[in-house]
């Protein structure tokens, strides 16, 4: 094989990397917190939900307590919380694990770190696992107020399990609209400009690889 014709495939190649990085977004946020608090015992909260179309997770938070003026302080987190995500329709395969504290990136009510960007398909379920720890506040009644899910994906049941680790359970076992832990993504989908890139480069491709066959 020609270098010119290995340079085109590693051209190619790069064709296929995305041409900009696309900017995250929170599947979940308040506008305003109305109620918060803790028990003084550590739980595993889990949100079970289902993407609509799929998208990339490259972000795990936990939920930050709020001051008198209804915004979140990280130095108000003096404990660290494990967040963990797994995949429901594998029979709970975990795809990315993170522990939270009070030096994490601070994005609305939540504080996030980075994980390896992991891909969630549309229509398979998946669960969000967040320990509260003992001392740190979380969202805690039937009735959570200023509440919005941002991202497109269906909460399909919610549990919560006494447990110092974010740990595994399919079973919705509570009826409660919001737990602690969250997470940030952006849309699987190639930008325009990526295809027609590629595209370009697969069509230059097979026109040198066709010259070359019949020189």
């Amino acid at each position: 094989m020609s270098k010119k014709i290995f340079g085109l495939f590693i051209f190619v190649g790069l064709l296929m990397l995305p041409v900009a990085a696309k900017a995250d977004s929170t599947a979940w946020d308040f506008t305003s917190v109305t109620a918060q608090g803790t028990g003084g015992t550590s739980y595993a909260f889990g949100v079970l939900f289902t993407p609509s179309q799929s998208i990339v997770v490259d972000q795990l938070g936990y939920y930050d307590e709020v001051n008198g003026d209804n915004v979140s302080q990280p130095s108000l987190m003096t404990q660290t919380h494990s967040v963990a995500l797994y995949d429901v329709t594998t029979g709970g395969t975990r795809l990315d694990t993170t522990t939270v504290t009070n030096a994490s990136t601070l994005v609305g009510h939540f504080l996030y770190n980075a994980v390896t960007p992991v891909i969630l398909i549309a229509g398979d379920q998946y669960e969000l696992v967040g320990v509260s720890n003992t001392a740190d506040f979380y969202t805690y009644t039937t009735n959570v107020g200023g509440f919005a899910i941002t991202a497109p994906l269906t909460v399909t049941g919610d549990n919560e399990n006494q447990a110092s680790f974010a740990g595994y359970s399919s079973v919705s076992n509570r009826s409660i609209q919001y737990f602690g832990p969250d997470m940030e993504y952006y849309d699987v989908t190639p930008e325009p400009s990526t295809l027609l890139l590629l595209g370009s480069g697969l069509a230059g491709l097979a026109g040198m690889i066709k010259r070359k066959l019949t020189a």
